[in-house]
């Protein structure tokens, strides 16, 4: 980690920690979180667990690092010193977390704007926050420690003093034992890299109200407002994202290019969340006729998985414009970028998990390999565009390879000239643009295709979060009438969502392999003041789906019939799930906004033990922080 300033941005030189941040486990930094240590996140806890109720199964998500959806709550606790008194008040520091359009000192909006800006919408951080406490020591004192000891024992120490404040399971929002997003911010600039307070995201072994506070991070606050570490240190914290050494300006998790407006984190990750849509793209798209893509700026994410390897490797590129979050980039157009998730993290040079493919030399890195961020972070030439760098293929960049050493065999040609869109042909044989820019589905040979459909039909509880149930989708059956193994369904099958008609729908829009439909069953994008209304998101590895509703768009009684298809050769398994919003149950994760409703009604906790009962009048009864269940009587 280096200090460096873009030129572009001399406003970072009004800030004391110019130097990068950092990942801390077991008191030493490390460049990404080890296996054990990684944070998860499963959607679909909170639902009840008993005969009564409809039952879910906690089943793992297709993202590849943690995915959370809708509100997610976070502690921040405040904390200065007996020579670092707290520059700013309580009610400042909610505004620069959670203020919507927060642009003091020249912030582009809170750290929740930031979040809701690169989810579409569909990650709402928001957090509540303590304080100040007064530590024992000078900060000082906390710096000159050895390495990380300061932080910790300053951490266990504001942790002790907030425990008779603070409910911690309120943080723990999937309920899985372990809290999600635990802030410390202190007075005053960190001092040395590496050492004492310097800011990171940490790892712990306490233990309060009954869950694990394994995640946290550590911010420091030197008087200025500036959301770049906070926003970093959450992506390290919450999600387990990487530091993106040898990676450059584009994305919040590479290089630190500016502290007032974060880059936006990059395409890639925002699909794998499920915030925009993959766009997968094979062999047969690029040795045949196709549409001609347009995609507007962060609209897809375009994949191309290495067919021996698809779970793990591939390339992946989307429509980059220097504009909004982006704004800092030096050029637009096409950026491409090579993954390989058998490799951790980026750890050296020569061996990168994820690298960008820079349009300009050919696939090699135009960066200094001894230059862990890169400076420039970033060159307009990187882009691929109409001009020099209008197309992409093995015989062009010779240096793009599977890591085995074999072609690749993708080619895209045609790229147009970046502006509200850009267009670019998947091979050379483009038709009219169509494709990932329409809802039409290609229907090439769907007439040839054998079409067996299984029904199935789940109850769903109203909810306030997405709060999904979970459904099984016969893997067995499926992989007999597709002639193929169960293990095999993952790796092999293509995966379509199915309009009302009839035709296949090649776009996910959900979370991985998901989709969103409106009342009618069209497939659609997510979007709370839009047509969508119930998702379904498969997992092929356990062959289950997640089913679940936009919070405030439904009723009970309500019925909605969605359809996904499977595919392999000339077999299609059809599915048609039938969904019913559950009259009377609802889940509650605000108590204060339900504290009354219908009398008699029963309140279950999480595990489907009842609780209590609403009274005479209505009232809940006196309950701890948490989610619950009501059952109207």
């Amino acid at each position: 980690m280096k200090n460096w300033v873009n030129p572009l941005c001399l406003l970072l030189l009004l800030f004391p920690t110019t130097l990068f941040a950092d990942i801390v486990y077991q008191g030493k930094r490390v460049q990404e979180w080890p296996a054990e240590a990684r944070p998860t996140f499963d959607n679909s806890r909170g639902a009840p667990q008993t005969r009564a109720l409809m039952k879910t199964t906690a089943v793992t998500t297709q993202s590849h690092y943690a995915a959370p959806k809708g509100k997610i709550y976070s502690l921040t606790l405040l904390v200065d010193f007996p020579d670092k008194a707290a520059p700013v008040t309580v009610n400042e520091v909610e505004d620069w977390l959670n203020k919507e359009g927060f642009n003091r000192d020249g912030c582009n909006g809170s750290v929740r704007d930031y979040y809701l800006d690169v989810s579409n919408g569909q990650l709402d951080l928001t957090n509540e926050v303590y304080g100040w406490y007064r530590a024992k020591h000078p900060k000082s004192w906390y710096e000159s420690l050895q390495g990380y000891s300061g932080s910790d024992s300053l951490m266990k120490e504001v942790f002790e003093y907030f425990d008779p404040q603070v409910d911690f399971s309120r943080y723990d929002n999937d309920k899985d034992g372990t809290t999600e997003a635990i802030n410390i911010v202190y007075a005053g600039a960190g001092q040395t890299w590496g050492q004492g307070l310097w800011p990171h995201s940490g790892w712990s072994s306490e233990r309060r109200d009954g869950v694990k506070l394994t995640h946290h991070q550590m911010t420091d606050m030197p008087g200025k407002f500036s959301i770049y570490v906070f926003v970093h240190e959450s992506g390290h914290m919450i999600f387990g994202w990487p530091d993106l050494y040898w990676y450059g300006d584009y994305c919040t998790m590479g290089n630190r290019a500016n502290d007032l407006n974060p880059v936006a984190i990059n395409d890639f990750y925002r699909a794998d969340q499920g915030w925009i849509p993959f766009v997968d793209i094979t062999s047969d798209d690029v040795n045949n006729v196709t549409g001609l893509e347009v995609s507007k700026p962060g609209e897809f994410c375009y994949r191309y998985k290495n067919p021996a390897r698809p779970n793990q490797e591939g390339l992946v590129w989307s429509y980059v414009r220097n504009t909004g979050r982006d704004k800092v980039l030096a050029g637009s157009g096409l950026l491409m970028q090579h993954y390989d998730f058998s490799i951790e993290g980026n750890s050296a040079a020569d061996k990168l998990g994820l690298r960008i493919v820079h349009a300009s030399a050919a696939g090699k890195s135009s960066d200094n390999p001894g230059d862990q961020w890169p400076s420039p972070g970033s060159t307009a030439n990187t882009f691929f565009k109409s001009g020099t760098y209008a197309e992409f293929s093995d015989d062009a960049y010779p240096a793009i390879r599977w890591h085995n050493g074999t072609k690749t065999g993708l080619k895209i040609t045609n790229i147009g000239t970046p502006g509200d869109a850009l267009t670019f042909c998947i091979g050379e044989n483009c038709s009219e643009p169509s494709s990932s820019s329409s809802t039409e589905a290609s229907s090439s040979s769907v007439a040839e295709i054998t079409i067996q459909k299984i029904a199935l039909e789940t109850t769903l509880p109203i909810s306030d979060n997405y709060a999904p149930v979970t459904l099984d989708l016969n893997g067995s059956e499926v992989a007999s009438i597709l002639g193929i193994k169960r293990t095999e369904i993952e790796d092999k099958v293509e995966f379509y969502g199915v309009e009302p008609d009839g035709s296949l729908n090649s776009k996910t829009t959900g979370e991985g392999t998901g989709h969103w439909f409106d009342k009618d069953g069209k497939i659609t994008t997510w979007d709370p003041n839009g047509s969508s209304v119930v998702f379904s998101n498969m997992d092929l590895t356990t062959m289950t789906t997640k089913i679940g509703h936009m919070p405030g768009k439904v009723k009970a009684g309500d019925t909605f019939t969605v359809r996904q298809a499977l595919v392999y050769g000339s077999k299609q398994v059809s599915f048609e799930i039938t969904v019913t919003i559950e009259g009377g149950t609802t889940v509650i994760t605000n108590l204060r906004k339900a504290k009354y409703g219908k009398p008699g009604s029963k309140i279950f906790n999480v595990l489907g033990k009842p609780v209590g009962v609403r009274n005479a009048n209505g009232a809940l009864p006196d309950l701890p922080k948490g989610r619950y269940v009501e059952v109207a009587k």
